[in-house]
């Protein structure tokens, strides 16, 4: 049962789960179950292995499948075992060795009159990669005729997939939009079957990002040739229907929860919590595993749980055209590996752009970013060109609106689009040297902003009914007690939470194992001084009650007793521990964000090292009696349900998380908006510890003026471009940006 669940959860994408079941499997089967499943689970073990970018691994477990398959004279297992190692070859562009493993997969199946429909997919795939358009043609229609035929297996949406991807390359447009819309029919069923949990349906979006990815292009490509608008609207719908659909469902499940979560689940995310603290302080393989044993356990309660995912609802294109004001623009955003697309979308409908390439894009985005970040020299001239790239073709119409709404592609995500410089330089201003030119006009400067999770979810935000009584409440939690050695340590003040009644039931996630008080070890964080100072600020800025939740107060627990309020905005000012999750996994696990670990400064967080790719963050509060900081993870934030306008996150890198195709940003950002927040303030970048200027001229805005937080947000980054000093840099108010529901 553990291999078959491991099995499983490989299919489904989620890899934490699939590793951990399938290495229980591996480690406790004994007697009759080793003596007839061992092969099975090599082969499945060594795919993983091979996931995991540890290739070594997978290929000695694949040597012994299949050697023990050979001397059992298990055929299909001997075939099925090189036909698997293939493909896991053919991931890693190791084209020589994989085609060695599909001949002889290949050779074993035509031999002993075994199913073919694999070693002909696979085999096309392989032709495709290696330019011979032809033979993968016609390896492919073998394929699908075998599918297809009485006596075929089901047919897999991969296989018209891949054919369509062909007929692409070979300028066969027609016919690889038919093969791609069968694929994508196809693979929508394939979601709707797969386990209900969250893990399983961030794999399906990236699994199914590549044929969602080539019908856009097959169809877009061929709109252009006729001029089809069906077509277009087609690759539009197609474009955000895979684009944060198990956020939609995860928002939708947890509203529509009745009971609470059980007991269990708490436990379960006290568990993850223990888990992650022991690897942030020790970077180890137990760590590691410990982590992903945790979260498993979380997705087979969580499928457990939940109800099926839905499909989306259909006419987004007219619908989104619909609910956009006079004053507003829907731009969306898809890269793709030969083109990318732009469709510009207002109350008269849509226009779609081609774009250069993603790899082209990518540079310039990277260039962009690191430059506004460091506040160099190439800044302008980096921004502009990433401008006139994204932004440059829109019509005049387009480029007058005052409201952007940004669908964006995974890998724009970390674009600071405020900040961008608007190319408009006459020929006079060319002449004049660098210093006398007049300083640059920028993004915001015309234009507000907000990201949004995908159309769709736009959409469904923009028809719930708006929030009945909000409560005028600003809810600050920051300058937490963080080490043993801080004067406050000793004094606790009450907070009241009278008369409140709300399914949060969060105790199990704060208790001890033994009660013992333990040292925190490499876990100690310096206090944010400045924190203090910028919630003050920030709360006489409010037009209304304020509850500051200050050293020993800022806790998991008042902040539950807060959240019960619906307050109008939560706002921290606190360390975002970086986590992330090593590529090679070489056995340094889960570890903090910096590669030396955590090191003191003044900074409001710790982001992601060079090594590895960011996982998510975790909000740090003040510490509890075993002297560890409370952390709050995404995980545990996504299953609470309340109905808070804004979430405020002011630390370092708070938007930080691992950017994935088809699901967007992860981490506390869409943890936020998954629990019901309606919109989210993070940072792209490392912040100073400083007393909150920005965040002091929004509020003021917000309450005071009734703007919507992303009017707000530019009003006061348009009050920073004009103050004097630093903050008037694109590098400090550039940092922060919105995600959106409405």
């Amino acid at each position: 049962m553990d291999a078959n669940l491991g099995s499983l959860y490989r299919e489904m994408g989620d890899l934490d789960a699939a590793v951990h079941w399938t290495e229980q499997s591996f480690e406790n089967m004994s007697g009759e179950d080793r003596k007839l499943h061992l092969r099975e689970i090599q082969v499945t073990l060594g795919s993983l292995r091979a996931s995991q970018k540890r290739l070594p691994e997978a290929l000695e477990l694949f040597r012994q499948a299949i050697d023990g398959a050979d001397r059992a004279d298990d055929l299909a297992l001997y075939a099925r075992a090189w036909n698997r190692l293939g493909e896991e070859l053919l991931r890693s562009h190791l084209l020589p060795q994989a085609e060695s493993a599909l001949l002889e997969a290949y050779r074993v199946c035509k031999l002993h009159h075994l199913p073919l429909d694999n070693s002909y997919r696979n085999l096309g795939r392989l032709r495709m990669d290696q330019g011979d358009l032809t033979s993968a043609s016609a390896l492919l229609d073998r394929a699908v005729e075998l599918a297809s035929g009485p006596a075929g297996p089901l047919p897999a949406w991969d296989m018209y997939h891949y054919r369509g991807r062909v007929r692409l390359k070979q300028g066969r447009l027609r016919e690889a939009v038919d093969d791609l819309r069968i694929a994508l029919r196809l693979a929508r069923a394939w979601r709707w079957s797969a386990l209900p949990d969250e893990a399983s349906r961030i794999g399906n979006e990236g699994w199914l990002d590549q044929v969602y990815s080539a019908f856009i292009e097959a169809g877009n490509r061929l709109y252009l040739e006729t001029g089809d608008a069906a077509l277009m609207r087609e690759t539009f719908e197609a474009a955000e229907e895979n684009r944060a659909s198990s956020l939609r469902a995860l928002f939708k499940e947890r509203q529509a929860q009745i009971a609470d979560l059980p007991p269990s689940y708490w436990e379960a995310i006290a568990g993850l919590q223990r888990a992650e603290i022991a690897a942030l302080r020790s970077a180890g393989a137990a760590s590691q595993q410990a982590v992903q044993a945790t979260r498993a356990q979380l997705g087979i309660m969580e499928a457990a749980l939940v109800s099926p995912w839905q499909p989306a609802p259909g006419e987004v294109l007219s619908r989104a055209a619909s609910a956009l004001d006079p004053d507003s623009l829907l731009l969306s955003f898809q890269l793709g590996e030969s083109i990318s697309w732009l469709w510009a979308v207002d109350r008269t409908g849509p226009v779609l752009y081609s774009l250069p390439p993603r790899r082209e894009i990518q540079a310039l985005a990277q260039a962009a970013a690191d430059a506004i970040r460091e506040d160099t020299q190439e800044a302008s001239s980096a921004g502009s060109a990433l401008y006139q790239t994204l932004f440059g073709p829109l019509a005049p119409r387009f480029q007058q609106k005052p409201r952007w709404l940004l669908s964006l592609d995974p890998a724009l995500l970390d674009v600071p689009v405020a900040a961008l410089p608007v190319p408009s330089l006459s020929k006079l201003e060319h002449s004049l040297s660098k210093e006398s030119r007049p300083a640059p006009v920028y993004v915001v400067e015309r234009h507000t902003t907000e990201v949004i999770p995908g159309a769709g979810y736009w959409l469904e935000a923009t028809g719930r009914p708006e929030r009945t009584d909000p409560a005028p409440l600003f809810v600050g939690v920051g300058d937490p007690i963080y080490n043993t050695a801080d004067p406050r340590r000793g004094g606790r003040l009450p907070v009241s939470h009278a008369g409140l009644s709300w399914p949060l039931r969060l105790t199990a996630a704060t208790r001890s194992d033994s009660g013992r008080v333990t040292d925190a070890g490499g876990l100690i964080l310096p206090r944010l001084v400045a924190s203090s100072s910028e919630l003050d600020a920030c709360s006489r800025s409010w037009n209304g009650q304020s509850v500051l939740l200050k050293g020993a107060d800022a806790s998991r627990r008042n902040l539950v007793d807060q959240l019960r309020r619906n307050p109008a905005v939560v706002h921290f000012a606190t360390h975002i521990l970086g986590t992330k999750v090593l590529e090679d996994h070489s056995g340094e696990g889960l570890v903090p964000g910096s590669a030396e670990g955590l090191v003191p400064g003044s900074a409001k967080g710790v982001g992601p090292g060079s090594a590895g790719r960011p996982a998510y963050g975790l909000i740090a509060l003040s510490l509890t009696d075993r002297n560890e900081p409370e952390l709050l993870q995404p995980a545990e934030i996504a299953g609470w349900k309340l109905d808070a306008g804004l979430v405020v996150l002011s630390g370092c890198a708070s938007a930080e998380g691992t950017v994935l195709q088809g699901t967007g940003l992860m981490g506390l950002t869409r943890a936020w908006l998954a629990a019901g927040a309606q919109s989210v303030v993070g940072s792209r970048w490392a912040t100073p510890d400083e007393d909150g200027g920005l965040f002091r001229a929004f509020y003021g805005y917000l309450s005071g003026r009734r703007a919507d937080p992303a009017q707000a947000l530019r009003a006061a980054q348009l009050e920073m471009i004009h103050s004097p000093g630093w903050r008037a840099r694109p590098r400090y108010w550039g940092a922060y940006f919105m995600v959106g529901n409405r």
